[in-house]
């Protein structure tokens, strides 16, 4: 007999979706102190570079990859000017321009593949979690060998395989650097559900005929998946890294494609010997304000969402001092 989810949901008393994300919110809406700090300055620096991706085209001086304006050619190795506050570089592009889309860029990867790694992560681990058994072990075994490999070189390795078989560069780039994280939010996930699923609501849920479809969705899903934002928002900012360090290393996005700050900085290397600094500055300086704002988002979270982390600020209680009578009746009875 399959029972009625609303009343399976009546009887357990599992959270439903609006709670899961009430109880999510309230720790925000709530915070004081440092982690409130943490996130609103992250969170201001993430969204300067998400102005940047979406209005790209009307921030940007220039194309990505313009060279010439006005039938005006860019000077070569430009000094920043008013015409190019960043510089030229060594293909005559405005260094300006390549940042500002190589956050439309950068953005677009990092999403894409923390997008990717959460839903592949979460999925199996709920299947591993609550099935358990010889799938279990199996899901385990290729999680743990994709874990032991060292990231970039994982990452390397995934996106030679990939180059020209699914589209384009940023399709690439995301897909290579979704193996990395896919590992984690496995682990993340499997560990709950195999906790989470001895409870007594689940067992309720279990007796009274629900599908271990509807288990996963409705009661196991909302349990496990609290700690998944703090990890995807750390995530992204290694994805950053990761994908700076695929262009730097030619195995990223090619500049025929789109801007991408990793490639500018493999460029920039025989730049800078030559006391040409604003080539690779500027695209660096990028690189390490995104990730330090995605770093300081994440680390804001785990603070305020971390029950053992969080602190609780509530009113201080001042008791009322007792009436002199009462004082020395009480020691007169502990005199006796």
């Amino acid at each position: 007999m399959v029972a009625n989810a609303g009343a399976v949901e009546q009887v357990v008393g599992a959270p439903r979706g609006g709670g899961v994300l009430r109880r999510t919110l309230g720790p925000i809406r709530d915070a004081r102190g440092l982690p409130k700090v943490l996130l609103w300055v992250g969170g201001l620096l993430f969204l300067v570079f998400v102005i940047f991706a979406i209005f790209a085209p009307l921030v940007a001086p220039y194309g990505f990859d313009q060279t010439e304006s006005g039938n005006k050619q860019f000077p070569k190795y430009g000094h920043p000017s008013g015409s190019h506050w960043f510089g030229t570089n060594v293909t005559n592009h405005d260094v300006l321009s390549i940042v500002i889309y190589g956050a439309r860029t950068a953005l677009e990867v990092v999403v894409l593949a923390v997008l990717f790694s959460i839903i592949i992560g979460v999925v199996l681990g709920l299947i591993s979690g609550y099935y358990g058994g010889w799938l279990d072990r199996i899901l385990v075994l290729i999680m743990d060998a994709l874990f032991a490999f060292p990231y970039l070189l994982l990452a390397i390795v995934v996106a030679f395989l990939l180059a020209g078989k699914v589209g384009g560069g940023v399709m690439t780039a995301a897909l290579s650097i979704t193996v990395v994280y896919v590992p984690q939010y496995f682990r993340v996930v499997r560990n709950s559900v195999l906790s989470a699923k001895q409870e007594s609501y689940v067992e309720a849920a279990r007796a009274l005929g629900a599908r271990p479809r509807t288990i996963m969705g409705r009661y196991l899903f909302g349990n496990v998946i609290q700690s998944v934002p703090v990890i995807a928002t750390l995530n992204a900012a290694d994805a950053l890294l990761t994908l700076a360090g695929l262009g730097f290393l030619g195995y990223g996005i090619q500049p025929g494609d789109a801007a991408e700050w990793g490639y500018e900085l493999s460029r920039a290397v025989t730049d800078a010997g030559a006391g040409i600094w604003w080539t690779g500055l500027f695209p660096g300086l990028a690189i390490v304000l995104l990730v330090v704002g995605l770093t300081l988002v994440g680390e804001g979270l785990n603070d305020i969402l971390n029950p053992v982390l969080r602190r609780r600020f509530g009113r201080l209680v001042v008791m009322p001092a007792r009436p002199r009578s009462q004082e020395v009746a009480g020691d007169l009875g502990a005199g006796q």
